[in-house]
């Protein structure tokens, strides 16, 4: 399965960068998330729980900081693994200026095995862009919150 889009952030890069880097806000920003947990420097492991179709069930995940050369990109190393299968991975995400805000471009690729292989290539690639989708969407609406507080408190 192979993954690539982009999204505009209302935010700088060194606030975008750091928001994927904080486990709170990765538990707040991403679909499913129920916990997720700095166990080093580059390190985060968690559960999501998600119910769509083909995809029903709590999921394990491990997530390794491969490289990153803050604030302009990163790549990432990983894994969700459950009773319905396992996806792993790695992914990529660059971050450049844009009109006030931050244009965050990803791809990666990753393996899924057990009976999640049976969907469709399709349906995966689709399923996995919505939930970034919403993943990014939440992200912006965070930082767009964190920004509107640190103006009413100047």
């Amino acid at each position: 399965m192979k993954i690539q889009g982009s999204h505009r952030l209302d935010a700088t890069r060194a606030a975008v960068f750091a928001a994927i880097c904080d486990p709170n806000t990765l538990l707040a920003v991403i679909p499913g998330c129920r916990e997720v947990e700095r166990v080093s420097e580059n390190e985060y492991v968690g559960r999501i729980s998600l119910r769509l179709p083909g995809f029903v069930g709590s999921y394990r995940t491990r997530v390794r900081l491969a490289e990153s050369d803050p604030p302009r990109c990163a790549r990432l190393e990983g894994e969700v693994v459950g009773a319905p299968g396992s996806v792993r991975g790695r992914a990529s995400f660059r971050l450049e200026e844009a009109d006030g805000g931050t244009q965050l471009t990803y791809d990666g690729a990753a393996v899924i095995s057990g009976p999640l292989a049976r969907l469709d290539g399709r349906f995966a690639e689709g399923l996995t862009g919505s939930l970034i989708s919403q993943g990014l969407r939440a992200l912006n609406a965070r930082l767009e919150r964190a920004a509107e507080r640190i103006e009413d408190s100047a």
